[in-house]
């Protein structure tokens, strides 16, 4: 997948603008000066190379992988995540409530997952129409 340099470019732009755009939404005045939001934005970039340099090495291994393979391998990645999750709530006062927000969060990151698929074969078929 060889993608052209303003598009790399492009990546940690837009994850400098979502976590200031977040920081901003946030209740700022209990914040005291800048910091926050410069720790924020230095989190959002260590995010963004870090998923740049892992993007490179695992994607190579993925693509070549069948349908079904992938899907099985998203689907036991989920279940571990909420496996997890539920042994790590047990026995806590709120343990009800944190396994219904991971629950609900697998769902989020799942329906996420299908619609950046959905999206990215729409605007493939569209851009390879010109």
């Amino acid at each position: 997948m060889d993608r052209s340099p303003q598009w790399r470019s492009l990546i940690p732009a837009a994850a400098i603008l979502a976590a200031f755009l977040a920081v901003v939404s946030m209740y700022m005045e209990r914040l005291h000066g800048w910091s926050f939001i410069l720790l924020c934005i230095i989190a959002v970039l260590l995010g963004a190379v870090g998923y740049m340099w892992a993007r490179d090495r695992v994607l190579p291994a993925w693509e070549p992988l069948p349908r079904a393979r992938r899907l099985l391998l998203v689907v036991l990645a989920a279940a571990i995540v909420l496996a997890a999750r539920l042994i790590a709530n047990q026995h806590k006062p709120n343990e009800q409530i944190a396994d219904v927000v991971a629950g609900i969060g697998v769902l989020v990151a799942l329906a996420l997952l299908g619609l950046y698929r959905l999206v990215s074969h729409l605007l493939h078929a569209h851009t390879s129409k010109r």
